[in-house]
């Protein structure tokens, strides 16, 4: 594999890139999850050589960290779909997890209003499809609860509960990341004409674990499930398995673009 893996590189404000890819087949342009940040997929460019994986630099965490994280889900999204347009120009897809997927979502939906190029696939993982899904109220708890939420649900990395002053400069972001995708209200639109993968963990409370969660409705194409063992963040454990399907998936196999 040719791909040089380096730090992560600021290619706008919204968006960051982490290897020069010769010729990329695909751009994957990745959403984190509440309270996550771009470099969580920093790793996923070891494994493909044919795609090039980007992702959003949100405001109120990394480089952005001195600016107030964004609230409103609708005002995220709006400003994403127009940091893309330059990505549109060329074959993309789209992957979320969790509030990422419907972040992922409705920015393919914001770019269809604009008539931009549509991605050629959304790969969602971690969240009900958006018109059911139902986020448990917890942005505005007490900090002690709200610290345990996030130790129940392996909101956050373990090593991250040893450092108390790291968490309490977290929260912030936290809360209003949690605070977006519960207030997030579904608009009903035509459905996509985008295939979506839904990947999803066996052992994920959050999510339901039969048919297609929901997610088969949204799109004019193909729907897909896959599932791993894990939890909400099986992703953890089965980076190079998921980072594989996705190029199966937009390459096929023989397939040269």
């Amino acid at each position: 594999m040719e791909v040089r893996v380096r730090a992560a590189n600021a290619r706008s404000t919204w968006l960051m890139s982490f290897a020069e890819v010769p010729a990329p087949a695909y751009e994957l342009v990745c959403f984190p999850h509440a309270g996550g940040g771009g470099s969580a997929f920093g790793t996923w460019q070891q494994h493909t050589d044919r795609l090039r994986v980007s992702a959003a630099r949100l405001p109120g965490r990394e480089r952005r960290f001195a600016e107030p994280a964004i609230d409103d889900l609708t005002e995220l999204v709006g400003s994403l779909a127009g940091a893309l347009v330059d990505v549109t120009e060329r074959p993309y897809a789209l992957y979320g997890h969790s509030m990422g997927a419907l972040v992922a979502f409705e920015v393919a939906r914001e770019l269809r209003r604009r008539e931009l190029p549509l991605p050629e696939a959304l790969f969602v993982a971690g969240c009900e499809a958006p018109d059911i899904v139902d986020f448990e109220r917890v942005h505005d708890l007490p900090r002690e609860d709200l610290v345990a939420w996030l130790r129940t649900t392996d909101g956050l990395d373990p090593e991250a509960f040893e450092y108390p002053g790291l968490i309490d400069l977290m929260l912030p972001t936290i809360r209003a990341d949690l605070g977006a995708a519960e207030r997030y209200t579904y608009r009903p639109e035509p459905p996509l004409p985008v295939a979506i993968h839904l990947l999803r963990g066996r052992q994920d409370h959050q999510v339901e674990v039969a048919g297609d969660s929901g997610w088969g409705t949204h799109t004019s194409r193909v729907c897909t499930v896959t599932d791993f063992d894990g939890g909400h963040f099986f992703v953890r454990d089965h980076e190079r398995e998921v980072v594989a399907l996705i190029e199966t998936e937009l390459c096929g196999e023989g397939n040269t673009r």
